[in-house]
């Protein structure tokens, strides 16, 4: 917990060593192994590049790691539980103006094979909770696309 006298400047370094740490403890996944080569290639900021990915990663994830998804977001009459996460994570990326496809970054339709390829090479997808290769990242993309 932060201490109560903490300033403005003080609380953004407490956050950013809190995201380290996180960072550190998940070692990624496929949603970042997607999101470098998109950073690479296009000079997407990678904020934004997760950002267009997380929600296909979660969706093509959900399979695998059971109902922890769905304990993220409490109930939703409305939807199914599989189908919670990936709705908020869309939902505030357009609240937040981010692009929601990779044609928005500038990609084309024929990247995507390299795409995939750069992807797969990335370590960070070898932590993720479900396989991940260039056929993975490659589907990844083109959802995404």
């Amino acid at each position: 917990e932060a201490p109560a006298d903490l300033d403005a400047r003080g609380a953004m370094l407490l956050g950013a060593h809190y995201a380290g740490i996180a960072i550190e403890q998940s070692m990624l996944g496929a949603t970042h192994a997607c999101a470098n080569p998109l950073t690479a290639r296009y000079g997407t900021t990678h904020g934004i590049a997760i950002g267009v990915m997380l929600p296909h990663v979660v969706r093509w994830n959900e399979g695998v790691v059971g109902k922890r998804y769905a304990d993220l977001t409490g109930g939703d009459a409305g939807m199914e539980p599989d189908a919670r996460l990936p709705a908020l994570l869309d939902r505030l990326a357009r609240a937040g103006g981010l692009p929601a496809t990779l044609r928005e970054l500038g990609a084309a339709r024929a990247d995507l094979p390299s795409l995939a390829a750069d992807a797969a090479g990335q370590w960070t997808g070898t932590f993720n909770p479900r396989p991940f290769d260039a056929n993975a990242a490659l589907t990844l993309y083109e959802k995404a696309y």
